[in-house]
Formats: structure tokens, sequence, C-alpha cells
């Protein structure tokens, strides 16, 4: 009898899911288990995140406002060149699960294969891409000045390692539709904890170390994340994880790119109009009478509402890797129960927080920033109208994680262009500019872009038209859409 390694034992012991608990067992503790590490992750980058603000914060006057600034100017522009990065992981998660999900774990194998030669390659071009536009796109999108030299600074170091941030994602990606959602938790875990013990060394320097500022804490994120590639590809060359990856796997295969584009397209405009639509939304709330209050109001409701959205993002992910694997193993019922308790829990988390959100706003705010009472009070009102909208997002969030794993990214991103441009974006101009009601038109508009978008998500699921798996044919053509779709509406 083969006796288990270690690394089989920790998974174990920390409670990872088999193969047959994913297909066949008892479905929220399945959940539980696969969305819990990818939540730890979630909130080990958000820490990362706040630390590196406040190292940069302790810098001298001014060079510590000119720091954290850049840092916010700067990643909306590296959020841009990620969406298609991240449209090919979501890709790879309907692929790799289903063909999990079917049993055909070479197939699988050779998916992220494919998925990593894309990552690598595309990667490396869009790295060479952002090195030599930074500045020029900062240009256009901030007036300050000021800034720019510092955010420039950032970008080109944070854009010469795009390819070792990538690998690290690939490998996340390909781990959690395999149903390993502890192993990418532990590598990510590792690269932030060296991420941040080496920001205030290079960032203030020590020993024959000088400080670089805002360059350092661009170095200390490329080092950790090279670290973190190292490992993850040591993990999958030596076989230690249950992807068995060689290289003849990245050899490219052309139909395989084909049906990864075909699925990691929409999934990338989905992102891509997602960021240009919030950069224009904070453009829309900059041009408000007391923008100063606004802006912070709603940077600080912004942070709070993100981080209970570390939950419904790790119950997301984990529909998607189930959903995924039962339409591979041909369980449509199974993907349906998975995706309708995970909504339900989802919706009952959110009606909880709604509710602390809605009954504590204004100590909420007041911890966050003193002195400020307007500032208090707009971010009250802007968590007690969000807080409307909470359930239903927690609707739009579990839909999101069974198109994601079924592949029909198309269906993903019809939704998230209603959300933003069909709705929010508009009805911010007629209910804060057209009715003059400022921010409260602005806040009514964001929480009821939600409610409407969640309606409208709930009823897609229930059409029931995300249940085709997407690993054994090719996606139909426009013209079969478009007939596809006549005859569904013609019968109601």
């Amino acid at each position: 009898m083969k006796q288990k390694s270690i690394y089989d034992s920790i998974k174990q012991k920390m409670g990872r899911p088999s193969k047959e608990e994913i297909l066949e067992g008892d479905t929220l503790p399945v959940l539980f288990k696969l969305a819990w590490p990818m939540m730890i992750a979630s909130l080990l980058q958000t820490a990362h995140n706040l630390i590196d603000t406040i190292w940069l914060g302790r810098l001298p006057s001014p060079e510590n406002t000119l720091s954290v600034g850049a840092i916010s100017v700067a990643w909306p522009f590296v959020f841009l060149l990620l969406s298609v990065e991240i449209g090919l992981g979501i890709a790879g998660i309907a692929m790799i699960s289903q063909h999990t999900g079917a049993k055909k774990y070479e197939e699988a194998y050779h998916d992220t294969g494919q998925l990593f030669a894309m990552f690598l390659v595309l990667s490396t071009v869009l790295g060479i891409l952002g090195y030599f536009i930074a500045e020029d796109f900062l240009n256009m999108l901030t007036q300050e000045g000021d800034l720019v030299p510092y955010a420039t600074a950032y970008l080109q170091i944070i854009f010469l390692g795009f390819p070792l941030l990538m690998i690290i994602a690939a490998f996340s990606f390909s781990l959690r539709a395999w149903g390993d959602t502890i192993t990418p938790m532990w590598v990510m875990g590792i690269a932030v904890i060296i991420n941040i013990v080496l920001d205030p060394i290079f960032i203030f320097g020590f020993g024959p170390i000088e400080g670089m500022g805002i360059r350092g804490a661009a170095l200390a994120t490329v080092i950790a994340r090279g670290v973190g590639t190292a490992i993850a590809v040591y993990l999958l060359y030596s076989h230690k994880v249950d992807i068995k990856l060689k290289l003849w796997h990245l050899k490219p295969d052309l139909n395989k790119i084909k049906k990864f584009l075909r699925i990691g397209i929409p999934a990338t405009l989905a992102r891509m109009e997602e960021s240009f639509g919030f950069v224009l939304l904070t453009g829309l709330l900059a041009m408000l009478p007391m923008q100063e209050q606004i802006l912070a109001a709603y940077g600080i409701g912004g942070r709070i509402i993100n981080i209970t959205f570390i939950f419904l993002s790790g119950m997301m992910m984990a529909v998607s890797t189930m959903v995924g694997q039962a339409l591979g193993a041909d369980k449509k019922e199974r993907a349906v129960t998975v995706t309708n308790k995970a909504m339900l829990v989802s919706i009952l988390f959110m009606s909880i927080v709604s509710m602390i959100l809605v009954v504590f706003r204004y100590p909420i705010m007041r911890f966050f920033i003193v002195d400020e009472p307007l500032v208090v009070e707009i971010g009250a009102r802007f968590l007690a109208i969000l807080a409307i909208g909470g359930p239903f997002f927690a609707i739009y969030e579990s839909v999101t994680g069974a198109l994601n794993g079924s592949g029909h990214a198309g269906q993903q991103f019809g939704l998230s262009l209603l959300r933003l441009w069909g709705l929010r974006i508009p009805m911010i101009l007629i209910l804060a500019f057209a009715f003059a009601m400022n921010s409260t038109g602005a806040w009514l508009a964001i929480g009821f872009s939600n409610v409407i978008t969640g309606i409208v998500s709930y009823w897609l699921y229930k059409k029931g038209w995300w249940k085709e798996k997407v690993i054994d044919k090719e996606p139909p053509s426009l013209d079969k859409l478009k007939k596809r779709f006549k005859r569904r509406f013609a019968k109601g």
C-alpha cells in the first residue's frame, strides 16, 4: 500500500474535498471547504495592500502623499491589462474543471499547459507594452502632474515583473478548477508574507540596501511574486500537486487555443468594461459639488463593502469549480443544486451584513475617519443605500460563478454590461446630475443597479441556458446563436 506523502496528509487534515466529494458529497460542506482558502487568500492580499499603503504613508512629506496617491492612480491601468489574463483564467476554470469532472485528466493537464503558455506569452507582451506606454496613459488619466513620475516609476517595475505576477495567477486558476484551493492559498500566503517583510526594507532601506521609496514597494511585490512563481512551477513539474504538468503540454495546440479564446474574449471584455466603467464612475463623482468629501466617503465605504464581498467572491469561485466539474460529469442537476444552495447562503449572509451596515453605519464610518462630520454623513448614507442591493448582489455573484464554471462567459459579459453601462452610469447621470440629487442620487444609482441586475441574473439563471458544457463541442457561430435566441424568446 502506497504511503501518503506529508503534502497529502496536510491537505486531508485541512479539509480539502476529494473529486468524489465535489461530484457527490454534501453540497454546503464541500462549498465551504473549497471557499474558505480563497477567502483567506483574498484577506491576505487585502492586508498586504493596506500595509503597503501604511508604509508608503510613513515616507517624508510630500513623498508620502504622492506615493500613496500614485498607487491609487496606477492600479486601474494594471487592472485594465490584467483583464486579458483574467478572461483566459476564467476560460481555464471552465475547461479544466469540466475535463476533470469528465475524468479526462490528461485533457485537464493539457488545458493547464496551454493556459500557462498563453499567460507567459501575453504577460510578456503586455508587460513590455505597459512599460513603454505607462507615462502617456497616466498623463491622460490624471490632471495631477506631480503624481505621474511616482506612478510611472512604480508601474514600470511592476510591468517588468508582469510574467512573474501572471504565472502564479495561472497556477491558482488551474488548481482551483481541479478542486485544490488550499495549495494556491499557501503559495499566495507565502508570497504575501515575503512582500510584507520586504516592503519596509526596500522602501526605507536596511543595511547595505538603500531606500527606494515607491520603487521599493514595486520591487518587493515583484520579488515576492517571483518566489511564489518558483514554488508554483516546482510543485507542478515535480508532481507534488494533482495536476501533472509536462513540457509538451506547453506546446501550442491551435484547437485548444481557439476554444480558450472563444470563452475568454467575452470574459476579458467584461473585465475591461468594468475597469473603464469604474474609472468613469469615479470621474463622475469628482464632478459633483463637495467632490473631496464625496470621494473620501466613497473610498471608505467601498473598502468596507469590499471586505464583505470577500465571502461572496470565495463562494463564487467555489461554485465555478463545482459547477464545472458537475457539468463535465453530465450531472446537470448537481450543478443546479450547488448554485441554488450557494445562492441561498450568500443571500442570507448579505442580508445580515446589510442590516449591520444600516444599524451601525455611523460608528463604522467614524472608525475610519474622525473630525470630518460631512464625510461621515455622506458615507453613512452610502452604506445604508448600498445595503438595499446587498442580497441582490449575492444573486449576481452566484450566477456569475455558475456561468464561469459552465464557460458561458458571454452571458456574464451581458450581465456586467447591464449593471455598469446599462444601469449604473446612466442612472447616476439622471439622478445625481439631471435631478440634482448629488451624492444621494449616485448612491441610489449604485444600489438600484445591483437590485435590477440581481433580478435579471436570476431570470437568466432560471432559463437554464448556462447548463450546456463547452468541452465537447465548438461554440456556435453567430448565425446559430441568433436563431437559438429567436426560438427561445418565441417560446417565452
